[in-house]
């Protein structure tokens, strides 16, 4: 009878402890995920702050290669997005928008160096957009922009 109270008093101290340390890991997992969401609300203030919610992926395109005007070949775009937007975009996932900017006349691609740029136009208005100029004269040169754009096709 002793060798079955021993074993019966090992399975009540094993369960408390077991139960303690339950209690004792559902509490930190409580507090990394309340650590976790107020990272993530810091993180979407500061990108409303900086004007740059969430971008899609065309939108990243387009601003990393207003910021590389001789152009890049797809891994460099991921890599550039990755730096400049700290965003991760998959191979996959950037060709298919690739192919909808460059179908939409936005991009334009060297098939023989594998270089992806953004057209003329394109690039100038990236550019135009992204100055640090006022509100008021970034309307004003984007007004002379389609002034000129419709002369150009007169």
């Amino acid at each position: 009878m002793s060798d079955e109270m021993d074993l019966w008093q090992f399975l009540e101290a094993r369960e408390e402890e077991i139960v303690r340390k339950r209690k004792e890991l559902l509490t930190e997992l409580e507090a990394l995920r309340n650590a976790r969401a107020s990272l993530e609300k810091e993180r979407r203030d500061k990108d409303r702050e900086d004007g740059s919610e969430r971008m899609t992926i065309k939108e990243m395109v387009r601003s990393v290669l207003s910021r590389n005007p001789e152009g890049g070949t797809s891994d460099q775009i991921i890599n550039w997005i990755n730096q400049i937007h700290a965003s991760e975009v998959a191979r996959t996932s950037l060709s298919p928008q690739l192919s909808r900017l460059k179908a939409d006349g936005i991009v334009m691609l060297d098939e023989d160096t594998g270089i992806w740029k953004l057209r003329n136009e394109e690039l100038r208005m990236e550019q135009l957009l992204r100055s640090n100029r006022s509100t008021h004269e970034r309307s004003r040169n984007m007004l002379r922009y389609f002034e000129d754009e419709q002369k150009r096709r007169s």
